[in-house]
């Protein structure tokens, strides 16, 4: 596969199960990817992180496990995407596997077994983030369930010079690989299903570099919606907005958030 950037890129596949690395480096071959294989974390970090472009990795091998083994990369090969991959948790709950994994510095994290096409997605995606890291605009993500609203406030951030994808829901945005790579959460909080509050506990505690901003208006009562606002800021929010607001209160809060 040639990326972005130009030539062929090479997937580093780390798996203790020689069937399991075998299997997905053909897969990866068929997409054009070059792919090398190594049988512990310990044999990878012995390779040259210069000439290698995305590692996958099993989560839980003998010897160095998946978690010691991400930390590692991060540490020595600064320009390396990561993809963090397991089947059996080992007694550890599937949320709480994820959430170490993502700590540790894996970009995407994904369940065996899993469909090539859907590797291959995850891979293109984090190559295109990589080409595009020089110069690349802030990256923002609107959550609100009003389509009016959510339109509304998104041209508003596209008119500050900002990269903008939204989602309907705070489960659409978990689930979304419009996720990866975010810089910054404008998110409302009262939504259908799981709501702001919630969504803004999860995001702190998977992808803690992201910056929040929590929104909400309309209330009936003035003091319950500053109460709303304040456990916003509790539960991680980095600002706050009362809906409605103006370009310049907006551009306020992203100034406040990424301080």
């Amino acid at each position: 596969m040639v990326g972005p950037s130009g030539g062929i890129k090479r997937i580093l596949v780390v798996d203790d199960s020689s069937t399991v690395c075998n299997f997905i480096s053909a897969g990866l071959s068929d997409e054009g990817f070059q792919a090398i294989n190594a049988l512990s974390m310990k044999d990878a970090l012995l390779l040259n992180g210069d000439q290698i472009h995305v590692v996958l990795t099993d989560i839980f091998m003998p010897d160095m496990d998946g978690f010691e083994g991400i930390a590692e990369i991060r540490r020595r090969w600064k320009n390396v995407s990561v993809i963090a991959m397991s089947g059996g948790f080992n007694g550890v709950g599937r949320d709480d596997t994820l959430i170490k994994a993502r700590r540790c510095g894996a970009d995407v994290v994904l369940q065996k077994p899993f469909k090539i096409e859907r590797l291959v997605e995850k891979i293109n995606y984090l190559l295109q983030k990589r080409s595009a890291a020089q110069g690349q605009r802030l990256r923002v993500l609107v959550v609100e369930d009003s389509g009016v609203q959510r339109k509304v406030i998104s041209r508003m951030i596209e008119s500050c010079g900002y990269e903008v994808y939204d989602a309907e829901t705070m489960e659409a945005a978990l689930e979304s690989s419009d996720i990866i790579g975010v810089d910054l959460l404008v998110t409302d909080i009262f939504m259908p299903g799981e709501g702001g509050l919630v969504g803004i506990g999860k995001i702190r505690n998977i992808w803690p570099n992201i910056r929040v901003i929590a929104m909400s208006g309309g209330w009936s009562d003035a003091m319950a919606g500053e109460q709303t606002l304040k456990a916003a800021g509790i539960v991680g929010a980095d600002a706050t907005l009362k809906k409605p607001f103006t370009r310049e209160a907006l551009e306020g809060a992203i100034g406040k958030a990424l301080q």
